[in-house]
């Protein structure tokens, strides 16, 4: 059974990853379309911060002090300045697109997926759209995860400083929990609110809403969830580097500033490519919990009759 033919049921992992691709390869131009409206604004504005910044020419010039080893302390001063200005402009241009881009992109790949899935038209302009009826709930989600993952990592730092502080290398020691401890609370977090921002989509829920349904949906089938998007992440990790390491020829010729373009739009073309897997099989396997907690084959049946 593949999504969009109207019939629902439960399916095992293999399944499941064959729905996925056979969905991205039938929908491909829907698909990179989709990926590319949210990802090209972003891909230009990191060139045009190199470009205000200087960065390519710093680099070079870095380089060629370097290699006739006459390079001052000044100079290298310079060039750590600039360097240290890139780095927070690109901080900054990392937080548009965690907070911002990649939830837009990861809401309209849902509502496309969704459609698809149930038999209901779909489009490009539809699936944006949706996300601009949604955009303050789909914002919201994407900064109530990134907080709570900023709180996790501040009370794990707290307990660390105090554990060494209070007991010296003893408390060292216990570092030892305290990592293992802090991972598992970070993939427990990250595998029971995974369904949050599909929720926001699919179900019209506000942020905390969407949260709290997700947290119960998976509640029960954390280890399959997070098993199956660590393998899906294991895929797509081996895919992108492969594209990457054939793109790769091309990134090495031309000075900096050619190989600095050409780099940027390897890295597009991965994101563009591959990036929408992972989307796919997070929205194909929401409906494959509610089917298998909430019986959303039947309540679907039931609707079409």
């Amino acid at each position: 059974m593949l999504p969009g033919s109207g019939r629902f049921r439960a399916q095992a992992v293999g399944e499941l990853l064959d729905s996925a691709f056979t969905l991205y390869r039938r929908n491909l131009r829907l698909i990179l379309a989709i990926t590319a409206i949210a990802q090209l604004p972003l891909a230009m504005l990191r060139y045009i911060t190199y470009q205000l910044t200087d960065f390519a020419g710093a680099q070079n010039r870095l380089q060629q002090l370097s290699a006739s080893g006459t390079i001052t302390s000044h100079q290298l001063s310079t060039f750590a300045s600039t360097f240290a200005t890139v780095g927070v402009v690109f901080l900054g241009v990392l937080l548009v697109q965690s907070l911002v881009v990649q939830p837009i992109a990861t809401a309209a790949m849902t509502r496309a997926v969704g459609d698809v899935y149930l038999d209901h038209p779909v489009s490009v302009g539809g699936a944006y759209r949706a996300v601009g009826q949604r955009l303050a709930s789909v914002v919201a989600v994407a900064l109530l995860l990134f907080l709570a993952g900023l709180a996790v990592l501040g009370v794990a730092a707290v307990l660390a400083i105090g554990f060494v502080y209070a007991a010296g290398s003893a408390g060292a020691a216990l570092l030892l929990v305290l990592v293992p401890l802090t991972v598992f609370v970070f993939i427990l977090m990250y595998t029971r609110w995974l369904f949050a921002a599909p929720i926001v989509i699919l179900e019209r829920l506000g942020a905390a809403a969407a949260m709290r349904r997700s947290w119960g949906l998976v509640r029960g089938s954390t280890a399959r969830v997070f098993g199956i998007v660590l393998l899906v992440g294991i895929i797509t990790g081996i895919l992108s580097a492969i594209v990457s390491a054939l793109l790769g020829v091309l990134t090495g010729v031309g000075d900096t500033n050619v190989q600095l373009v050409l780099s940027q739009l390897a890295s597009l073309i991965v994101s563009i490519l591959i990036q929408p897997i992972t989307f796919i099989v997070v929205v194909l396997l929401y409906y494959d919990v509610r089917i298998r907690r909430e019986a959303f084959d039947i309540e679907m049946l039931a609707a079409n009759l």
